[in-house]
């Protein structure tokens, strides 16, 4: 049960036991990933599942030559640009300007874009983004951080 990460991963799920289901446990569940699209396209889900096949079949032939794929999903990995001071996270209350907008909620704030550095800075940039959303109140985020919404300046040009 242990996980497998080297720009490719298969890590161990845990189980879905429900009572009314005693082979649930007895299912071992795997996610594969990931592939890296830089396309406007997306993969189709064989080529997705082909894409891993070639990429983790070495790590793993017995989940390729046995196991059934359940499902694929999909995300966006967000970039963030590089300033003065390197790789800025995007951080701060979201608010679309779209009304009909599935994104748009009141109460949405983003955390996202920390690169290579997350590991960091993540504590420092989320005790800030905590205190601000407990709170309700960003300007202590530009107290703590005045370049901080950046990615909302650039957005609007």
């Amino acid at each position: 049960n242990d996980a497998v990460l080297c720009g490719k991963y298969i890590s161990p799920l845990p189980s879905l036991a429900q009572d009314n289901d005693p082979q649930a446990n007895t299912r071992q569940r795997y996610v594969i990933g990931a592939t890296h699209e830089f396309k406007s396209t997306p993969l189709t889900s064989t080529e997705v599942t082909e894409e891993l096949r070639s990429r983790t079949y070495e790590l793993a032939p017995n989940l390729w030559d046995e196991a059934v794929v359940d499902k694929i999903t999909t995300g966006v990995r967000m970039q963030s640009n590089r300033g003065a001071f390197g790789r800025m996270p995007i951080i701060g209350q979201y608010n679309s300007d779209a009304a009909e907008s599935e994104l748009n909620h009141e109460h949405m704030w983003l955390f996202t874009g920390l690169s290579s550095r997350g590991l960091i800075y993540h504590a420092v940039f989320g005790r800030w983004l905590a205190n601000a959303v407990l709170h309700d109140n960003e300007t202590l985020l530009q107290n703590e951080f005045k370049e901080f919404d950046w990615w909302r300046r650039k957005q609007k040009k």
